[in-house]
């Protein structure tokens, strides 16, 4: 979703090939952590991820994700408790690819990337 809007975006994944990645890094007693998203879909399904408007709007604004591990924990990814939605995910890259075999289906592939100073906190749903 857009950080300023609350505007939903969905796509069915290829979660297989999906994934969620956090990287630490210190320097001078200073704590970064880098959030990676790689998101792949159908290109059928993902093709929104291609167009002109859906990227400006994402790499001005930001975005953030509610992300779903496997034991079934969610990750609330580009909003934190210090920074709130300043340090949205923004993308990184949009790749696409035709496979390499004849039976491969094409794809597309959304990285989207921020850094803060903390893990993704982890979001509790009460139902």
């Amino acid at each position: 979703m857009f950080v300023d809007e609350g505007a939903v975006m969905s796509c069915l994944l290829l979660e297989d090939r999906s994934s969620f990645d956090e990287t630490f890094s210190f320097e001078e007693g200073m704590v970064a952590v880098k959030h990676t998203l790689r998101l792949v879909a159908d290109r059928n399904l993902g093709g929104a991820w291609l167009e002109a408007e859906f990227r400006r709007e994402a790499v001005q604004r930001g975005l953030c994700a509610l992300v779903t591990l496997n034991d079934g924990r969610q990750l609330l990814v580009g909003y934190s408790a210090r920074f709130g939605a300043q340090q949205p995910l923004r993308i990184s890259q949009v790749e696409t690819s035709s496979g390499r075999a004849p039976s491969d289906q094409p794809t597309v592939t959304l990285q989207l990337e921020s850094i803060d100073t903390s893990a993704a906190a982890e979001c509790i749903i009460n139902q």
